[in-house]
C-alpha cells in the first residue's frame, strides 16, 4: 500500500466514526492527519494564448458548389505565435467529408504579440459528392486540453468548429407524410400517398414496412393493436420523369384490436438527395369501440338556481395520437347523449350553444399539382363543444354523459348566472 492510499483509507475510516465521535476527537484525528495535495499537471494551465472569432460556423452547399469564410485570430501573449491551421476529421465512422475538400489561406503565420492574422477557408464540394453532414475542427495548433486519463478523441484548445451539409433538393415530392386515423375492430381501410417526380428521370421505389418501427400500445398497454401483416402495400415500381404515382395501403383491423398502432413506411426512394428519415411515411392508428354505457355524475344542489352544463370532445395531444375527433379517411363527427334529472325527474335541458374547432395543416409539403385542391389538407385536431341549460332545483341531480366517436370528454356544471 503505498502513501496516498493509506491515507485514502485513513479518511475512508474517518468518515465512517465521525457520527459517533466527539467534536474533540475530530480535531485531534484532523491535527494528526498529514495535508494531502494532489499534483496538477504543469501544462494544465501553460498553453498559448490566442483567440478564435468565430468559434463555430456551418456550410450548407449543393454537390457542385463552393463557399469561403475568414477566421481571425488574435495573439494575446507579449510575444510572437506560429500558428499552423490543420484539419482533423471526426474519428467515427458515418458521413466524413474529404479533406481535399478545405483549403486554407495562408497554409501558416507567425503573429506578432498583441497581433492578429486572417485566415481564408474555403469548401469546394465536387458534382458528384453524396448527400449528408459532416463536424470538422480546424486546429491551429497541436495543444490539447489535458485529461485525467487517455482520450481517443483529442480535444484541441485553438480550434474552429466547422459543420459542412453537402444537400440538395429532392426529385420526389411526398404528399402525405403521415397517416393519422381512428380505427374500428373488424374494419378495413384505404389509403393513399400520392408522389410527384419533379426529375428528368425515372426513379425507383419499393415501399416497405420500416423495421425501425417503434410500437406503442397504449396506456398500459405493452403490445401493439395489430401486427405489420394487417397492412398490404401496393405500390409501382417507379415514379416517371415529370409524372405522379400512387402508392396504395389497406389496413384490415383484427377483430379483437384494440390500442393504437404507430410506425412507418420507408418507401425506398432510388434518389440521393431524399435522406432516409424524408423517405418514411409515419403512421398513427387508434383502435377502440363504442361505450354502450354512458357517464354518471352526481351533485348536489342547495340553491334553486339556473344550471349550465358544458361537454367538450377531447382534442388531440402534442404527439398527434387522437383523443378527439378522428381526423382521417374514418372520420366522424362526434356527439353526446346527454341527460340531466333532478328531484323532479328528467330535466328539460337545451342545448343553447354549439361550438367545433379544430387546426388544419398542409401536409407538411405543399405539392405545386395540389395547390388548387383540398387533397393538400390535413386536420391534425379538432373538438365538439356543447353548452346546455336548465332551471335548477334544490337537491340531488344526476348527470350522464354517453360519448360517441370522440376517446375522451370534459365537462363542467355550474349552477347560477
Amino acid at each position: 500500500m503505498n502513501k496516498f492510499t493509506g491515507i485514502l483509507a485513513f479518511m475512508l475510516v474517518l468518515a465512517m466514526f465521525a457520527g459517533t465521535a466527539s467534536s474533540e476527537q475530530v480535531v485531534a484525528m484532523q491535527e494528526i492527519m498529514p495535508t494531502v495535495s494532489m499534483p496538477v499537471p504543469e501544462q494544465a494551465f501553460n498553453f498559448t494564448k490566442i483567440e478564435i472569432s468565430p468559434q463555430y460556423t456551418n456550410f450548407r452547399l449543393k454537390p457542385g458548389e463552393n463557399k469561403e469564410t475568414t477566421v481571425t485570430i488574435r495573439n494575446k501573449e507579449t510575444k510572437s505565435v506560429s500558428v499552423k491551421p490543420n484539419i482533423v476529421l471526426a474519428p467515427y465512422g458515418g458521413y466524413n467529408v474529404d479533406p481535399k475538400w478545405i483549403t486554407i489561406t495562408p497554409e501558416s503565420a507567425d503573429i506578432p504579440a498583441e497581433g492578429s492574422q486572417k485566415f481564408t477557408i474555403k469548401v469546394v464540394v465536387p458534382g458528384d459528392a453524396s448527400i449528408g453532414n459532416s463536424g470538422v475542427q480546424v486546429a491551429f495548433t497541436d495543444e490539447i486540453m489535458p485529461t485525467p486519463y487517455p482520450s481517443p478523441v483529442p480535444n484541441y484548445i485553438h480550434a474552429l468548429q466547422l459543420s459542412i451539409e453537402v444537400w440538395n433538393e429532392p426529385k420526389i415530392q411526398i404528399m402525405t407524410p403521415y397517416l393519422n386515423d381512428m380505427l374500428e375492430a373488424g374494419k378495413a381501410y384505404d389509403y393513399e400517398i400520392k408522389l410527384k417526380n419533379i426529375g428528368n428521370e425515372a426513379i425507383n421505389i419499393d415501399p416497405k414496412i420500416s423495421n425501425d418501427n417503434m410500437f406503442y400500445g397504449g396506456p398500459g398497454q405493452m403490445s401493439p393493436a395489430f401486427t405489420d401483416d394487417a397492412i398490404t402495400i401496393t405500390s409501382p415500381a417507379n415514379v416517371p420523369a415529370g409524372g405522379t404515382e400512387t402508392v396504395k395501403i389497406h389496413v384490415v383491423v383484427p377483430a379483437d384490436a384494440k390500442g393504437s398502432y404507430n410506425g412507418a413506411i420507408k418507401l425506398n426512394i432510388d434518389d440521393p438527395s431524399v435522406q432516409e428519415w424524408n423517405g418514411m411515411v409515419q403512421m398513427s392508428f387508434n383502435v377502440w369501440r363504442q361505450p354502450t354505457e354512458p357517464f354518471v355524475k352526481s351533485f348536489i344542489m342547495n340553491e334553486t338556481k339556473p344550471i349550465t352544463i358544458e361537454i367538450s370532445s377531447g382534442a388531440n395531444n402534442y404527439y398527434g395520437y387522437p383523443y378527439g375527433m378522428a381526423t382521417g379517411k374514418n372520420k366522424k363527427e362526434p356527439s353526446f347523449e346527454t341527460t340531466l334529472i333532478g328531484p323532479g325527474g328528467p330535466a328539460d335541458l337545451k342545448v343553447t350553444k354549439t361550438v367545433i374547432k379544430g387546426m388544419v395543416n398542409m401536409g407538411g409539403q405543399v405539392a405545386p399539382w395540389e395547390l388548387d385542391s383540398k387533397g393538400i389538407y390535413q386536420e391534425n385536431g379538432a373538438q365538439l363543444i356543447e353548452t346546455y341549460k336548465t332551471s335548477g332545483l334544490t337537491g340531488e341531480w344526476t348527470l350522464k354523459v354517453l360519448p360517441k366517436n370522440t376517446e375522451s370528454f370534459e365537462y363542467s356544471i355550474i349552477t347560477g348566472e
